[in-house]
């Protein structure tokens, strides 16, 4: 069924609303990575530190614990990048795991009009691995825009960077870093479809990556329309967030309002209108709720199924 983008996004927030169960990978992702992030910390910290944990009941001041801290990091440098790396990886692992089984459910939920839990694990269990080095893969080419800035760098000084002869070298630093901002807005709009491409149509890394491309080739009206209606949401999310942040004093409150909402309105939103909009686009298979439905819609319906 093909549906023009104002459809796809009245559908997609109804779709939204018959299933905030896909809120559920989003959570579970946040927690566990979250969690097990803290524990892997928390050790190593406990081993370097060893036995002068104790010499921190001592230390009364920012620049004490700092003269604590700096030789431990400096011995331990190589046990610390292990640690970032690893730590990393394990993240990537698990929101590889949840983000398929949510993409899975959202796929579901536009074919059905119902998504499950038990989606959830099979899409999962069936995409993590493509997904993981779809996404690895992606933050590769997101870094690879860092030779934008490296010019820059290598000639400013950092120690006098607000002087007049430092002027032109701070020009070509900020001008790099614009290219990059520049670079990763474009690269964002060519490889925004590749994860629901990878699980919707089965594919790897790579061909995931293409089809992505070649998806927004054949629907950039569409896809910068959706861009800019998420970015409104995102303004509306900020709004609120600074309403709140004037209401709510607790810090501790306030971001847990802030998790909470994204958690569970807009990431799981975002999916949903992303996976309907490749979903309208690719003729496949879509859920109208008839009783909401244009007639027009119906008629559509009507002509897919004969």
């Amino acid at each position: 069924m093909v549906e023009d983008i104002s459809k796809i996004i009245s559908n997609g927030f109804g779709t939204y609303t018959k299933n905030l169960n896909i809120c559920v990978p989003f959570v579970l992702d946040f927690i566990l990575s979250f969690s097990l992030a803290m524990i892997m910390i928390v050790l190593v910290f406990v081993y370097i530190m060893g036995s002068s944990i104790s010499n921190l009941e001592n230390a009364q001041t920012p620049e004490a614990i700092a003269a604590l801290f700096y030789p431990l990091i400096s011995q331990h440098i190589m046990e610390i990048a292990i640690l970032a790396i690893t730590i990393l990886l394990v993240v990537f692992f698990i929101q590889a795991y949840f983000l398929s089984g949510a993409i899975g459910m959202a796929i579901q939920a536009n074919e059905s009009g119902r998504s499950s839990l038990q989606m959830m694990r099979e899409s999962g269990k069936k995409n993590f691995v493509n997904m993981f080095f779809a996404q690895l893969l992606f933050g590769l080419l997101s870094l690879a825009g860092i030779v934008f800035i490296v010019p820059g760098a290598m000639r400013t000084d950092f120690s006098q960077m607000f002087t007049t002869e430092n002027s032109g070298n701070v020009v070509l630093l900020f001008g790099g870093f614009l290219l990059w901002m520049i670079y990763l807005v474009i690269l964002g709009l060519l490889l925004a479809f590749f994860s629901y491409a990878l699980v919707a149509d089965n594919l790897g890394p790579l061909e995931s990556m293409w089809k992505s491309v070649s998806f927004f080739k054949q629907n950039k009206i569409d896809v910068i329309l959706l861009f800019l209606t998420v970015f409104f949401i995102g303004i509306v999310y900020v709004i609120f967030n600074a309403i709140i942040g004037s209401i709510i004093v607790n810090n501790f409150l306030r971001e847990s309002i802030n998790q909470f909402i994204s958690l569970v309105i807009i990431q799981p939103l975002t999916t949903i209108l992303f996976v309907r909009l490749y979903m309208a686009k690719t003729n496949k298979k879509l859920f109208v709720d008839d009783l909401l439905a244009h007639p027009n819609d119906l008629v559509d319906i009507g002509k897919n199924n004969i």
